[in-house]
């Protein structure tokens, strides 16, 4: 006996499972705590159908961002270095000096 529902039945199942497929690089960007994940939902929500988009938007995500800690790395180095200046010029007592690293070093 003819079933009306089973093609509807079966592009739903599809659907399904096409979505979360779709929207991969935007979990991989959440789980990974990416500080761009909005923009990376975005590029794949609107370009994902492409496969450019998704490819683009997967890429991103899985992108370390090594430049920005190497900066805030060199940052704390000169900011330790001026502090310790100030600490040897009498500026700071050390209590403060103390205070201000363990800021800089957390």
């Amino acid at each position: 006996m003819f079933n009306p529902f089973k093609p509807f039945l079966a592009a739903y199942i599809n659907y399904l499972n096409f979505i979360p497929s779709y929207f991969i690089p935007t979990f991989v960007a959440f789980s990974r705590k990416k500080a761009n994940t909005g923009a990376i939902f975005a590029l794949n929500l609107f370009l994902g159908w492409a496969l450019v988009g998704w490819v683009g938007a997967l890429i991103w995500a899985l992108s370390n961002e090594k430049s920005n800690q190497q900066t805030t790395t060199e940052s704390n180095i000169d900011q330790l270095t001026k502090l310790k200046m100030l600490h040897d010029q009498g500026v700071i007592t050390d209590e403060e000096f103390e205070i201000q690293k363990n800021k800089l070093l957390r």
